[in-house]
């Protein structure tokens, strides 16, 4: 089974949310690319498919059972990316959106997920200039 970790901005974006919209969820799914939804409790429907993998900020975040074989072992850090994501998660008015990062497990020997954390985000690259 993953782990859930989360970075300051994404506990501080899941407290904004809670107050404005009382009790939350979060839904992790994808296969070429991971899409992370956070709707109101009572609006995401969570089926046969869905399994229970932790909570942030008392948040339950849930994830496609088929996911669980390529996540198991590792850490999954919930962030906080620049722009709208993918879907109609709650965040995505204030140009925000919630990203998941992986740190496999010691035995992979790949990444610390604490480093991970205290490096902060990725940097963005700028886009292109564009001729009108």
């Amino acid at each position: 089974m993953p782990t859930v970790m989360a970075t300051p901005q994404a506990r501080a974006l899941i407290e904004e949310l809670k107050s404005e919209h009382g009790t939350l969820c979060i839904h992790a799914s994808g296969s070429y690319g991971v899409t992370v939804i956070c709707l109101k409790a009572r609006e995401l429907r969570i089926g046969a498919r869905d399994e229970l993998i932790g909570t942030v900020e008392e948040v339950p975040v849930f994830l496609m059972t088929s996911e669980i074989e390529y996540w198991r072992g590792s850490v999954m850090i919930l962030d906080v990316g620049h722009g709208i994501g993918p879907g109609f998660s709650l965040e995505g008015p204030r140009g925000v959106h919630f990203t998941l990062r992986k740190r496999a497990s010691p035995t992979k020997r790949v990444w610390d997920a604490n480093a991970i954390l205290a490096a902060g985000a990725p940097p963005s690259l700028p886009f292109p200039e564009t001729e009108t």
